[in-house]
């Protein structure tokens, strides 16, 4: 407990050393998918804030969902955090190493002498290794954009699954409350002999179903709101999350256009990118290093008779005759080839997951046009056809809702891909790195 309390204590201060860089990497977030900036980073302990202009998480639309996520989602904060870890290794690479301190005491006939060194060779080393650390910060920093871009299309997912969710168990249980009435005229035909036992059980069985499913429903209605309760950081148990549905996107993508948008937009491509340069510089400073010991030696000593204190200077070097680095330098270059070949491999991963988020997308607007414009009416075209027959005394009141399920079958069809067009939307802004 003192621990904890000692690291929450010295937080604050830990936070204020890379604030700005926090800022930095919560900027291009907020750039990249429309959002407001985060002025100042949070601290522990982790309380919940409003983004300006949200003071509420009931009926939320996606775009507010991403503002309060980006705002308290503790994962996020935890990756950002990196960046103090990068910061403190670039700040390492910056120090030189210090002298050191020789004494010799007079024993015997044995004068007293001191001795100073002074590596010197970290005076052309450390250039070359500031250099490399900073190409690692920065790889690090272009990295966590991928976090926060990966997080908002969580929290999209997670907001089309509730909202999705609260629309299918209303629907069910409209369809559930109709096929009890099919089943209780079922059983009055039955009453009158106009039906058998086994139409009986298929009507019974089928609103049993169709209760089961609205149950489901409100099942996976409650796990939806927690799922996005946790991405939004919301901690209060009397807090209700409720999902707004959002209109559908409507834009006119090219394939190839979107390729060429993600090779230049994704962080994590460009981080790879920053990964082979940090390696060609690490590689640069490995090379500076064939000399590994060179120090600057003063001496000081008392001589003659009488005593005078007299100095002089000298060095240390190490001959580099067996060890010139030979290893380490083998092993940077082999670094910068292993980063060239992941650069080309995530460009590959990158293009591929954007033409099959891009098909996704693309099947998903072709089915859902397809439920709207042509199944829908024709079910509602027959359900008015019944309607019609019932009023004309052609028909019973169980053949009009025999054709009314239908409606509910669709609808719930519909509503399936609906979402399923949201999710490959939020897929496609992820895979193409910025908001579409």
């Amino acid at each position: 407990m003192r621990c904890r309390s000692l690291a929450l204590c010295l937080f604050p201060l830990a936070a204020l050393a890379f604030a700005a860089d926090h800022k930095t990497v919560s900027k291009a977030i907020a750039g990249r998918t429309g959002q407001i900036e985060r002025n100042n980073p949070p601290r522990l302990p982790v309380q919940f804030s409003w983004p300006p202009g949200i003071d509420s998480t009931e009926n939320l639309t996606l775009s507010h969902a991403v503002a309060i996520a980006l705002w308290n989602n503790t994962g996020l904060e935890a990756d950002l955090a990196g960046l103090g870890l990068a910061r403190a290794d670039l700040l390492d690479a910056g120090l030189l190493r210090n002298p050191t301190f020789w004494s010799l005491l007079p024993v015997g006939p044995k004068p007293f002498e001191t001795l100073l060194n002074w590596p010197i060779e970290e005076l052309w080393q450390r250039k070359k290794r500031v250099q490399a650390a900073q190409a690692n910060f920065d790889f690090v920093a272009i990295g966590l954009e991928q976090n926060g871009l990966n997080l908002v299309r969580d929290v999209s997912l997670a907001h089309a699954d509730l909202w999705l969710a609260s629309a299918r168990e209303e629907v069910l249980s409209q369809g559930a409350q109709l096929r009890e009435r099919i089943a209780a005229l079922t059983e009055k035909r039955l009453e009158a002999g106009d039906a058998s036992s086994f139409e009986v059980s298929l009507a019974r069985a089928d609103a049993a179903s169709a209760r089961e499913l609205a149950i489901r429903a409100a099942g996976d209605r409650n796990i939806g709101n927690s799922r996005l309760r946790a991405l939004l950081g919301v901690r209060q148990e009397a807090a209700n999350v409720t999902a707004r549905r959002t209109s559908l996107p409507t834009a006119n993508l090219a394939e190839a256009a979107l390729v060429v948008s993600a090779h230049s937009a994704r962080p994590d491509l460009r981080s790879a990118e920053l990964a082979i340069e940090a390696a060609a510089r690490r590689a640069k400073w490995q090379r500076t290093r064939i000399l590994g010991l060179i120090n600057g030696i003063l001496s000081v000593k008392p001589t003659g008779s009488p005593l005078k204190t007299r100095s002089a200077p000298g060095s240390q070097v190490e001959i580099p005759i067996f060890n010139r680095n030979q290893g380490q330098i083998a092993r940077a270059d082999a670094e910068v080839e292993q980063a060239a070949w992941r650069y080309a491999a995530q460009r590959d991963r990158v293009e591929q997951e954007v033409r099959e988020a891009f098909r996704r997308f693309q099947q998903a607007s072709q089915s859902l046009d397809t439920l709207q414009n042509s199944l829908r009416p024709t079910v509602d075209r027959s359900i008015e056809q019944a309607e019609r027959a019932y009023r004309n005394g052609d028909i019973s009141l169980l053949n009009v809702l025999e054709a009314t399920r239908q409606k509910y079958d669709v609808a719930l069809r519909e509503l399936d891909a609906e979402a399923t067009l949201h999710r490959a939307w939020a897929e496609l802004e992820r895979t193409v790195g910025k908001k579409l």
